[in-house]
C-alpha cells in the first residue's frame, strides 16, 4: 500500500469494488479528487481506484494501522461509483 499515494487525495471511500469495466465483491479503497488543468475533464470530479483487499476487516485494519481517515461505506454497500452519462448522445440511431 503507497501511504502516500493514498494521501494525496482529497477524500477517501471504503467500498465493495464497483466500476465501469469490472465489478467484484472485494473492499476496496478509492481517492477522491477532480481533474487537473491539464486534463479534457479539467475540474470535473476524478475517483481513482488505490487499494483492494480479500475482507473488510483486512482493509479496516490496515487502514487504521496506516493511521488512514476514510468513509466506510461497506456497511450499507454503498459505492460513490456513477455510470457515465449519456445523455449527450442523440435520440435516434439510424446512421
Amino acid at each position: 500500500m503507497d501511504i502516500t499515494y493514498i494521501k494525496e487525495h482529497r477524500s477517501l471511500t471504503l467500498e465493495f469494488g464497483r466500476g465501469q469495466t469490472y465489478s467484484n465483491n472485494n473492499p476496496t479503497l478509492y481517492g477522491h479528487s477532480t481533474y487537473g488543468r491539464s486534463s479534457v475533464l479539467a475540474g470535473q470530479l476524478r475517483r481513482v481506484f488505490l487499494e483492494s483487499w480479500d475482507t473488510v476487516d483486512e482493509a479496516r485494519a490496515e487502514l487504521k494501522a496506516a493511521k488512514i481517515r476514510y468513509t466506510d461505506l461497506t456497511k450499507e454497500h454503498g459505492s460513490t461509483y456513477a455510470p457515465p452519462c449519456l445523455s449527450h448522445l442523440p435520440d435516434d440511431t439510424d446512421y
